[in-house]
Parts: structure tokens; C-alpha cells; sequence
């Protein structure tokens, strides 16, 4: 479990999809203080509701893009986006149900997992499609 840094190789080339990476880096990031000890555990439910709505936020910003662009996998990805998405909502409704017990941990280690796969496999898939479009024909 270690805190992520935005680097150079995960940008698409999409500025505004490269900003809500950032973004979300940041969110996760926020919980990963937590973890450390470094930020009080009572602001767990602030800190995944901001996750949860930001994610969704990005989610639907990217899914634009792709559907105004014609992205040919959109709908995968979207399924992908969805099934995220879904577990963040499952994380939260555990940490409420027990949140003396929640190992919080397991979600960082599972998100930061995901979302380095998806940016790094997937959305560069995104930015490639969206590079290739003219530029006053793209999104």
C-alpha cells in the first residue's frame, strides 16, 4: 500500500481527462492518510462520499468524450466503469454498517489496483482514439 503519484506516463493526452485522473488521485489519496494514521478515521464517511461522487463525476465526463467520439469499445468500458463504480458503493455501505471494523486497507489496495489497470491499459485506449480525431471534428 503506497500512496500514488501522478507521473507523466499515466496522462491519455486528453487534458480533461488527465485532470480528473489527477483529481482522483488526490481523492484516493485522501483516504490514504487515513491509513497512515495521518487523518482522523471519523472523516471516512466525508472522504469516501467525495471519492464516490468525483469517480461518478469522471465516470460520466469520459463516457461523454467516448460517445461524442464513437469510441468503438464504449460500451465494455462503460461496463467497466460501472462495476468500479458498484464496489465503491459496497466499500461504503460496509465501512457504515461496521466502521470500527472495516479494513480500510483492502479498499485502498483494491482501488489504487483498479484505477492504475484501467488508466494505464484502458483509458490510454481513449486518449489513442481521441488523438486520432481531427481537430475540429473531435469532441
Amino acid at each position: 500500500m503506497a500512496l500514488i503519484t501522478w507521473s507523466d506516463k499515466m496522462s491519455v493526452g486528453n487534458a480533461t481527462i488527465d485532470g480528473d485522473h489527477r483529481t482522483l488521485l488526490d481523492r484516493l489519496n485522501a483516504l490514504h492518510d487515513v491509513v497512515r494514521g495521518n487523518t482522523p478515521r471519523e472523516s471516512m464517511p466525508t472522504l469516501f462520499r467525495d471519492l464516490i461522487e468525483y469517480t461518478e463525476y469522471h465516470f460520466a465526463t469520459e463516457e461523454r468524450l467516448m460517445r461524442l467520439s464513437r469510441f468503438p469499445d464504449m460500451e465494455r468500458h462503460k461496463a467497466m466503469h460501472d462495476g468500479l463504480a458498484r464496489r465503491l458503493r459496497e466499500f461504503e455501505a460496509r465501512f457504515q454498517e461496521a466502521p470500527d471494523t472495516f479494513n480500510l486497507l483492502e479498499m485502498f489496495d483494491f482501488v489504487s489496483d483498479w484505477l492504475m489497470r484501467h488508466i494505464l491499459r484502458e483509458d490510454m485506449k481513449v486518449g489513442t482514439h481521441l488523438k486520432a480525431m481531427p481537430k475540429n471534428g473531435g469532441p
